[in-house]
């Protein structure tokens, strides 16, 4: 039976041809859609999967009150005090990134040869951190890799790079520091590759050393300095919500006193190591992040991709009903059941997805270079069995849902009434085809409406005022310490070309993650009444250099040349404090540290201004006074960058800098900051496109069956002199009709959609009613550009063929 149904089916598809062109191109290129996007997901949720024990893991982080204050780092010995004091733990340790810098140099001498690098992901790490955190090591042990002072362990891409075919175990390495060269040796190499985790590392350094460790070990305050990412694996059977709520008790007990010395309070609690990835919310994160919601969405796009394919096969099914009425009246006449029909149609439906799988499987190896393109990085999931097969699955599933109504509507037909020419039975799928058409284009509106509204947000967040000039600013780090202590050099150097007009130095600059943070309090106040400050050093010229807009007082210049601590601070600031702008100026600040107070003078006030992206709100900010390295900004004159980076060039060499020369425009390092936002705005306006497309083979299955449906009518009123425009406007009116209701319906989703989006952002676009003008234009536009050559085509008919038959 099964043979002959095929056999049926598959002439049923050949002999319509164009019909089973269309359903097969709309199926493949949804599946398309679905396998792209399953892979991304497949890709996504098995970051940090694939780790040893990664259930029994946990991360500690620490919330300082507010969802404002949820930071992924702790303070420095919470790891060694809960491996020491807590039974149910196995092993504990520690990552800590290098503050406020991005690459550090590894240098290679071998002889005379000398190869070196910037390199990022660096990340210092406790002795114990592999018992912890278990990766494929392709040399060395892992267990012994960090146990010797100023050891490290690079990726297996690293090693490559520097050593090239010789063994890289025991070979000696230079790290560059901004305050000084130090050497390291190569205890291990892992395979990078095949590690899928949200710790991205190129290369592990030991804790214990002598560029950071010395500082490290002093770092003994349970309440500062929570730069640490501490990891935590705990012994099988462990109940987390017991572990969470003891470590809580334990922080409080031994933190209390120096929270009181800060005027703080914060707690710690627990992040499950395989939940970091898609669910921490965290400032100041390790790695890499994904977004759980961003699978949510992208998965449900793609469902609805895949049932607005499943609706046109419905829709042009049931569009040529007349003429399976027929074949079905013969069949039941010849003795055929229901059942052996039903069966056909869900077998010819089967066979179209089955068709569209094998197209959407060479759409997916053309489209997945422009995919990977899209989302940054290469996808892993399709060299895995499993995607392939859920694929198949789903094709086989979409088959058979596609083809479930058109099957049990067409094999209803009574075979006398379709016969005897008194065919009824397509008006009883008349409003539900209307429905399905409906949905898919309510489904795109709220795509074309998100396209619309992510797009505006990213323009605006590009044209929005950030209080200085991003324009026109090389920034060249100064990541060591011979570039540190060369910066008045290139300075001079620099300002030797009338191209540049400005040259500065800061640890930190706008755009990029700012570490340094202070809680200051104000004259006649107490460290009860602390304002949480980050700050930057900052050179001579700073504010000048960058455009700050300076409201009160001076900023910093080298003919200031008071001793006492200066401070210059943003409006929010001065508020916080207290003071207001016209009285700042000459007021004091202070914070306490360990038993010793500190005090800056207000020398200065600049008007607020965005540090960060437009995701945050503008924090306290203030300026203070010294050269710690870090970058050098030079503000220069438009149209002649390349003049300026080749003098940049000649003078970082000329200064006798060995190290690399890299460079940065700040503009492009702000924008950096909406990376995501960009990869998202153009995965939706990809998938909107093809939502649209698929839709309106949809609109143009319900458009032939208008036609077919009102052929008599359309005849009649031709006979009845009328013309051919009006003809068209009788049927494109209906679907605008349609068309107007999908997007009157999309309006509420819309909100919402755009809303949830948009609360990214502390500072956003308004979404206004011309939003949802514009996507109902578009829509109206695509929908009648789409029937209308189905109208024209049924206007032109001879009415003597259609009403041959009566």
């Amino acid at each position: 039976m099964l043979r002959n149904l095929y056999k049926i089916a598959l002439r049923n598809l050949r002999t319509n041809r164009s019909l089973t062109l269309i359903n097969v191109l709309g199926m493949g290129v949804a599946l398309a859609a679905c396998m792209l996007i399953g892979l991304f997901i497949y890709d996504e949720l098995a970051v940090d999967r694939d780790i040893p024990d990664g259930d029994r893991i946990v991360r500690i982080a620490t919330n300082a009150g507010g969802t404002l204050s949820l930071w992924a780092g702790t303070p420095a010995p919470i790891s060694a005090a809960v491996a020491q004091d807590f039974p149910e733990v196995q092993a504990s340790a520690r990552l800590m990134k290098f503050p406020e810098l991005d690459q550090m140099l590894l240098r290679y001498e071998s002889g005379e040869e000398v190869r070196q690098f910037y390199e990022y992901k660096g990340y210092y790490a406790d002795s114990s951190f592999f018992d912890v955190v278990e990766l494929p090591f392709v040399r060395g042990t892992a267990s012994l890799a960090l146990k010797a002072p100023s050891s490290i362990v690079l990726s297996s891409r690293i090693a490559d790079k520097i050593f090239g075919e010789t063994d890289p175990i025991g070979q000696s390495l230079i790290l560059g520091l901004p305050f000084g060269n130090f050497d390291y040796t190569v205890t291990g190499v892992f395979e990078a590759e095949s590690v899928n985790s949200h710790i991205d590392a190129n290369f592990f350094l030991s804790m214990e050393n002598e560029d950071f460790g010395n500082i490290i070990r002093q770092w003994t305050n349970w309440a500062s300095n929570n730069i640490f990412y501490t990891y935590v694996k705990l012994l099988r059977g462990t109940d987390r919500d017991q572990f969470e709520s003891k470590l809580k008790a334990y922080y409080d007990r031994r933190a209390t006193s120096d929270m009181n010395a800060l005027g703080i309070q914060k707690t710690v609690f627990i992040q499950p190591f395989q939940e970091i990835y898609l669910r921490s919310r965290l400032d100041f994160e390790l790695g890499r992040t994904g977004n759980m919601t961003t699978l949510y969405v992208f998965g449900t796009v793609a469902l609805f991709i895949l049932l607005i394919a499943c609706i046109n096969f419905m829709n042009l099914t049931t569009a040529r009903s007349e003429r399976r009425a027929r074949e079905v009246g013969i069949r039941k006449l010849l003795g055929a059941g229901r059942g052996p029909l039903v069966w056909q149609f869900l077998m010819e439906s089967v066979l179209v997805a089955l068709l569209g799988f094998g197209l959407a499987a060479i759409l997916v190896v053309l489209a997945f270079p422009y995919f990977s393109g899209l989302i940054g990085r290469e996808l892993m999931g399709h060299t895995h069995w499993e995607p392939w097969a859920a694929a198949l699955a789903l094709c086989v599933a979409a088959g058979l849902l596609a083809g479930t109504y058109p099957a049990f509507f067409l094999s209803g037909f009574q075979p006398v009434t379709v016969l005897k020419g008194r065919f009824k039975g397509r008006m009883s799928g008349f409003s539900l085809r209307e429905v399905l058409v409906v949905t898919q284009f309510c489904i795109s509106a709220c795509l074309i409406l998100m396209v619309l509204v992510i797009k505006g947000q990213i323009e605006f967040v590009r044209e929005r005022d950030l209080g200085f000039r991003k324009d026109q600013q090389l920034v060249i780090p100064l990541r060591t310490e011979k570039a540190v202590s060369s910066y008045e050099t290139l300075k001079n150097g620099l300002l030797q070309n009338q191209g540049i007009h400005s040259v500065t130095v800061a640890s930190t600059y706008p755009g990029i993650e700012s570490l340094e943070d202070m809680m200051y309090y104000a004259d006649g106040k107490t460290v009860d009444d602390v304002v949480h400050v980050r700050h930057a050093f900052v050179g001579d010229d700073f504010i000048e250099t960058l455009g700050f807009e300076l409201i009160a007082g001076r900023s910093f210049t080298q003919e200031l040349t008071a001793e006492a601590p200066l401070i210059i601070l943003n409006e929010s600031a001065v508020r916080e404090f207290g003071y207001s702008v016209d009285d700042a100026v000459g007021k004091r600040v202070h914070y306490e540290w360990l038993d010793g107070k500190y005090t800056f003078e207000i020398i200065g006030i600049v008007r607020d201004f965005h540090f960060t992206s437009l995701h945050r709100h503008i924090e306290p900010f203030g300026f203070q006074r010294g050269n710690r390295g870090g970058h050098l900004i030079a503000n220069f004159s438009p149209g002649n960058t390349s003049e300026v980076l080749d003098k940049a060039r000649d003078v970082w060499e000329s200064a006798g800098i060995s190290e690399p020369f890299t460079y940065s425009f700040l503009d492009e390092d702000f924008t950096r900051n909406y990376e995501k936002e960009e990869r998202t705005s153009r995965i939706i306006v990809s998938f909107a496109l093809l939502a649209l497309f698929i839709a309106c083979m949809g609109l143009y299955g319900l458009a032939a069956f208008m036609t077919e449906l009102k052929t008599k009518e359309i005849g009649i009123r031709k006979t009845l002199g009328a013309s051919n425009w009006s003809i068209v406007r009788l049927l494109s009116s209906d679907m605008g009709k349609m068309v107007l209701l999908a997007v009157v319906i999309s309006v509420p989703i819309g909100i919402y959609l755009s809303h949830s989006w948009l609360s990214n952002f502390a500072f956003r676009i308004h979404v206004g009613s011309w939003y949802f003008l514009a996507t109902g234009l578009v829509a109206l536009a695509v929908a009648l550009l789409t029937v209308s050559l189905q109208s024209l085509k049924a206007a032109l008919a001879n009415p003597v063929e259609s009403l041959r038959s009566e």
